[in-house]
């Protein structure tokens, strides 16, 4: 049946001659056809069901369709088109330029061809671009006011040779061959056998195929959002849907619920919806009384406003609208949570009124130590308390509260360890509807809300005092709190595609959601009203809770731009926030387009080498290139966060262990003596270190490598230091020699020259040589590190260099000097490092 389906659907396709219909502005539309049109007078179009006659229908300049299709045809030849804008901060110049690539041309091959290279718009075809205008109100991203989209870089080839193509599939590359993506609402988007996304040449489809008309009524007053088109003696039904003028929408309104001495005013932004219904109520199980009907303030916010001071009231939403095919999901029925919500009840809701003037004020700022002197350990609330041996109610070991004893008794385990920053995951509501049910909380349902699942009173404004006082006991300990957020897509339930799915997410051309994530949607985070929800609730914790930082999950849907703007945004409030991307996503990398930002990035190179070295596989040179700060990739030292262990996947004694099960409950003498080499790097690298909870005491997950609802296997049992005290003994002084006696020459705040750092090579042994061209005094640091199963012997970095006191091997640390069983130097200057060691001296 689904295979007959499947055929009657492309029959019908085949027979349709419409192709399809979208709003490019709140009053004009676009019809696009199958096939280019060669009549004179343009085809029938009429409105609804009565059948009201469009106005001011006229062809749409073939650049409509070629910024976003890659290609238009005019007489003999075919214009591939390329928006700069497309091209966002990718320097064509730098890049070596862009090329036309296909099956056509060997796909990678074209790369370096001048024939397939393509250039900037001549003046007699920028003019025709620039002149083939828009109808009133249009705008699209990127438009500049040279033309839609424009500028452009463009290529010319014959119609005829592109009409003799055998695989008609194409794709822009530059010159180092980067990939440009293909723009997710091309109608001529195609994959491949491998699932790569393509541009498809279609012959008799060139950008001569389109009609602009103004539509009777606004696209959000129109009750019927569908056209009848009449070709000759045919006619089709085909309905509207969004088009890219929808994501430019965006209001500067006070959003959610906004209370006053005498009334409380409630706003949702939710441009395609015809009607909006507020439910208000004292008593959450009493539930909803009859619905308030809200109005349409700015023809995008539906607004009511009640009497009275409403703060802890519950409400929520009902939103109606028209489906348009899969790219609205409307339902009257569903209870929607406001995205504003400042407290809420559960992942279903309801939202709970906040008078934000009831709430915590932050007296005086913390100040967080500088980006190049922190030490950071990425750690989970319920992790951290579980086991925490502090007496406390089980209510309190899940969540803020007990973590705060923990933070503040004489034991703490994290101010014991010396670090100056906690990273903890996941603390904005997400969506485990049972409490003490445990998650990472990567499933965020609100991101006003610190997670009600962590508050000892459970759902209310009680979560406000406990989180502040979470905050407030990591600063009395000189600790600096950043948290993970993750505004890369949403949890279940999915309560803005209830408000607008086409607004806040990447649909393909079909309507269904694009996959970045891995997590089932992704956030279109261009749209400004995105990108507004983000800043607005970065600000709230900053404001209301003094959080000193951010590290934003999968930052790379997030996307360049929308971290610049929120960096921005935030500094101007707190400058010295710190800003930490995981600079990747199913979709791509974008560590190099942060660059000349002031936003640090997780080094996941840096992450893959150290487990490979530190088994012996990784070389000298490698080592020399991660512990001098990654400069191909990063523009200062503290834009690298090196690390070896997250909470994603198996844990570092697990990857590197020798055991066959892939399991260091029980490490070798072997894998700890390798977590010690790891360390010594670690706190020499130039960067931001950062350890994972546990990783101290050795901690395994038993070979597992998704743990993300597995609160057993995360929690920390802090017995585990007994059983390997020198290992957390060993890291502890790593962190206090670099933020002590090694601060100076080790925590670097601008690039320092290449001659600063010098190092000497044997096999995969490394001496490297800290402030080698004594720019920062007289004082020096030697390091040798050698990871084989035998002996090296190698130069020193430098002649005349003398390691004058050892002050740390792969075993011990003492800033006095070790008195015994010092790695022997030779006066000749060759330093003899047996298997899996290292030493460190004053030089």
């Amino acid at each position: 049946m689904v295979a007959r389906d499947k055929l009657n659907n492309r029959m019908a396709e085949e027979k349709s001659r419409v192709y399809g219909a979208v709003w490019v502005s709140p009053k004009f539309g676009v019809l696009s056809l199958r096939k280019d049109w060669k009549a004179a007078k343009p085809p029938g179009i009429f409105w609804g069901g009565d059948r009201l006659p469009v106005r001011h229908v006229r062809p749409a300049p073939p650049i409509h369709y070629a910024r976003i299709s890659g290609y238009y045809s005019e007489g003999g030849d075919v214009h591939f088109v390329l928006p700069l804008s497309e091209l966002e901060d990718i320097d064509v110049d730098e890049e070596g330029g862009v090329y036309l690539a296909g099956d056509f041309n060997g796909w990678q091959k074209a790369v370096g061809k001048e024939e397939w290279r393509l250039r900037e718009a001549d003046q007699t075809l920028a003019e025709e671009l620039r002149d083939g205008g828009a109808p009133p109100h249009e705008k699209r991203a990127g438009d500049d006011g040279n033309g839609v989209n424009g500028p452009y870089l463009t290529l010319t080839v014959p119609r005829k040779t592109a009409k003799a193509w055998k695989d008609r599939q194409f794709k822009f590359v530059t010159g180092k061959e980067r990939w440009i993506d293909v723009p997710h609402d091309a109608p001529n988007e195609v994959a491949d056998d491998q699932g790569n996304r393509n541009y498809a040449y279609y012959p008799k489809r060139t950008g001569h195929h389109e009609f602009y008309f103004e539509t009777p009524l606004p696209f959000n007053i129109a009750s019927d959002k569908f056209l009848v088109v009449v070709i000759g003696r045919d006619e089709e039904t085909v309905q509207m849907r969004p088009g890219p003028f929808l994501k430019e929408l965006s209001t500067d309104l006070p959003l959610g619920a906004v209370c006053s001495e005498s009334e409380t005013v409630f706003r949702l932004f939710a441009p395609l919806a015809h009607g909006v219904s507020l439910y208000l109520y004292k008593d959450a199980v009493d539930g909803p009384g009859k619905p308030l009907a809200m109005h349409l303030r700015d023809s995008v916010v539906w607004e009511t406003t009640v009497p009275g001071n409403r703060h802890g009231w519950f409400y929520h939403y009902k939103v109606h609208g028209h489906a348009v095919e899969a790219f609205t999901y409307f339902d009257p029925g569903f209870r929607v949570l406001d995205p504003y919500a400042k407290s809420i009840v559960g992942p279903s809701g309801p939202g709970i009124v906040v008078d934000e003037a009831t709430l915590p004020r932050v007296k005086k700022s913390f100040k967080p130590p500088p980006w190049h002197e922190l030490v950071v350990m990425e750690a989970h609330v319920r992790d951290l308390a579980a086991h925490a041996p502090v007496d406390m109610e089980d209510a309190e070991r899940s969540g803020f509260r007990g973590l705060a004893r923990w933070v503040r008794d004489s034991g703490s385990y994290l101010r014991g360890l010396g670090i100056n920053a906690v990273e903890l995951q996941p603390v904005q509501a997400y969506d485990s509807a049972e409490f003490a049910e445990y998650a990472w909380g990567y499933m965020p349902i609100n991101y006003f809300s610190p997670a009600p699942q962590y508050c000892s009173t459970g759902a209310g404004t009680g979560v406000f005092e406990e989180f502040a006082d979470l905050v407030a006991a990591f600063h009395e300990a000189g600790i600096a709190v950043i948290i993970d957020v993750v505004y890369n897509h949403t949890g279940e339930p999915n309560h803005f595609q209830y408000i607008d799915r086409n607004y806040y997410f990447l649909l393909d051309q079909h309507g269904h959601y694009l996959n970045y994530s891995g997590c089932g949607n992704t956030f279109d985070c261009t749209t400004p009203m995105v990108r507004r929800l983000i800043i607005d609730s970065l600000l709230f914790f900053i404001e209301r809770f003094d959080v000193d930082g951010f590290r934003f999950d999968l930052g790379e849907l997030l996307g360049r731009d929308t971290l610049v703007e929120i960096e921005e945004a935030v500094k101007a409030v707190k400058p010295s926030t710190i800003l930490v991307a995981e600079p990747w996503s199913f979709r791509g990398h974008i560590v190099d387009q942060l660059r000349e930002t002031g936003i640090a990035s997780w080094n996941d190179g840096y992450r893959e080498f150290l487990k490979e070295y530190v088994r012996g596989e990784g070389g000298a040179e490698g080592l020399f290139y991660f512990m001098t700060g990654s400069r191909d990739n990063f523009r200062f030292p503290a834009q690298t966060v090196n690390y070896v262990e997250s909470h994603d996947d198996r844990c570092w004694i697990d990857e590197i262990t020798e055991h066959e099960s892939g399991s260091g409950d029980h490490p070798t003498a072997n894998d700890r003596r390798r977590t010690h080499l790891m360390v010594s790097i670690l706190f020499l690298s130039a960067g931001i270190p950062m350890i994972h909870q546990g990783i101290d005491m050795l901690k395994s997950k038993g070979g597992k490598r998704n743990t993300y609802q597995d609160g057993v296997t995360n929690a920390l049992h802090y017995g585990r230091m007994r059983e390997f005290p020198s290992t957390h003994d060993y890291l502890r002084a790593w962190i206090a020699f670099r933020l002590g006696e090694g601060r100076r020459l080790l925590c670097l705040h601008d690039t320092p020259n290449p001659e600063y750092f010098a190092s000497s090579r044997k096999e995969n042994a490394l001496a490297f040589l800290i402030n080698a061209d004594g720019s920062k005094g007289g004082d020096r640091l030697l390091f040798a590190v050698n990871p084989a199963f035998h002996s090296v012997s190698l130069p020193l970095p430098e002649p005349g260099v003398t390691p004058r006191e050892q002050i740390a091997d792969a075993e011990r640390f003492d800033p006095g000097g070790l008195r015994t069983a010092r790695i022997p130097v030779d006066p000749d200057g060759r330093i003899h490092l047996p298997p899996l060691s290292c030493a460190l001296w004053r030089a």
